[in-house]
């Protein structure tokens, strides 16, 4: 204590220097939190939180609850990708897109959604040719979509479009009759 540090010989100058040493703890050492005022409002701890909150990225859940691939907001040719699938490269007519997750859920997510009597087996992974889209029945665009494993857990979704049927097709009758136009040429 102060107080009992400083001898003094008359007993009232004693308790003056008690009470001013006592005052100056009860000044120096309150329990109350500083006023909004003396401090920032950006200082505060709910503040501080909230700020925390916003500069991190909102996170993103790639499977539902059960472990199956969400869908995502991107589409191409139709085809509405699963969460978490990045362009790898991409050309007028092929899309080819990776996505870190096991093959099996990728051909789980894809394979309701594809349209066709034609599938390939390719090593864990599949070739749906010539496939048009569930959903799609509108106009739909044949695709050839190819899902293969390049790495652990790494998949390749690969998506080819198909040229359209051509508008006119000649009948067998004018079919045959070319054919035997070009026969006699070859004699």
């Amino acid at each position: 204590m102060i107080g009992a540090a400083v001898i003094s010989r008359s007993p009232m100058s004693r308790s003056r220097l008690l009470a001013l040493a006592l005052l100056t703890a009860l000044v120096g050492c309150t329990s109350k939190p500083e006023s909004g005022s003396k401090r920032g409002a950006a200082d505060s701890p709910s503040a501080e939180a909230n700020e925390e909150a916003t500069k991190r990225p909102p996170v993103v859940r790639n499977y539902d609850v059960e472990g199956r691939l969400l869908p995502s907001d991107d589409y191409v040719v139709g085809i509405r990708l699963p969460r978490g699938a990045e362009l790898f490269r991409e050309s007028e007519l092929e899309h080819i897109y990776r996505i870190v997750a096991p093959i099996d859920k990728v051909l789980a997510y894809f394979g309701p959604m594809m349209i066709t009597g034609n599938v390939e087996r390719r090593g864990k992974g599949a070739v749906y040719k010539r496939a048009s889209v569930r959903g799609a029945e509108v106009n739909p665009t044949k695709v050839n979509v190819s899902i293969l494993e390049v790495g652990n857990s790494l998949t390749r979704i690969a998506v080819t479009e198909l040229p359209p049927p051509p508008k006119h097709v000649p009948s067998s009758d004018q079919t045959k009759a070319a054919a035997k136009t070009s026969f006699r040429m070859l004699d």
